[in-house]
This record gives structure tokens, C-alpha cells and sequence, in this order.
């Protein structure tokens, strides 16, 4: 599979969330209109973010066996921080997961 499939452009944000909304990738802060942009509580990025890929059976095989796994399961880290009926919020650590797949356990 290519990166490509794995891209990630957008995200959610809980219901009735609202500004000011802070958002850092891998332990850096994002610049609101460089970076990222608001769409009422849709995240959208200028750049696609890396959404950890799936793992295939066979990795999942071998993990479980105790046998080390090759290649980049990693994908990018977001933190969120945004306000909630005048409350402040926070989404931490939150990993990636590619349109359509199932999140990472």
C-alpha cells in the first residue's frame, strides 16, 4: 500500500466545540490559517497528516509469537485543545487511523 492511502486531511472535533482551538502534531504547535484551518468543528490541514497504517495478519501473527515487526507502524500524534460551553477541553494523544479503518488497539 503507499502512503498516499494512508493520508489524513481532516478531524473532528466533538460536538459543541468552539474556538480557541490549539493543535499540535508530534509535540508542535500548529499555526491556525498556516497549518490548519476551522470548518465549524472540522479540523482541516493544509498538509496530510500520516495515519498509522493497518496491521495485516501477518504482523499481527508474528507480535503475537514474540517475533519483531519491520517497517513505519507509526503515524502522526495529535493533541486538541478547545473549549466546550465555556469550558476548556482536551483530546491527548489521539492516533491517527486511515478514512475507513479500523482504529488502532
Amino acid at each position: 500500500m503507499s502512503g498516499a492511502s494512508h493520508a489524513v486531511w481532516d478531524l473532528a472535533l466533538p460536538q459543541g466545540a468552539e474556538p480557541p482551538v490549539s493543535v499540535w502534531l508530534n509535540g508542535t504547535q500548529l499555526v491556525e490559517g498556516e497549518d490548519f484551518s476551522l470548518d465549524g468543528t472540522t479540523i482541516r490541514f493544509a498538509r496530510p497528516l500520516r495515519a498509522q497504517p493497518p496491521m495485516g495478519l501477518g504482523r499481527k501473527l508474528m507480535l503475537a509469537a514474540g517475533i519483531g515487526v519491520y517497517g513505519d507502524l507509526r503515524g502522526d500524534s495529535l493533541d486538541v485543545h478547545f473549549t466546550v460551553a465555556g469550558r476548556q477541553q482536551a483530546l491527548t494523544d489521539i492516533r491517527l487511523t486511515s478514512p475507513g479503518a479500523d482504529p488502532p488497539r
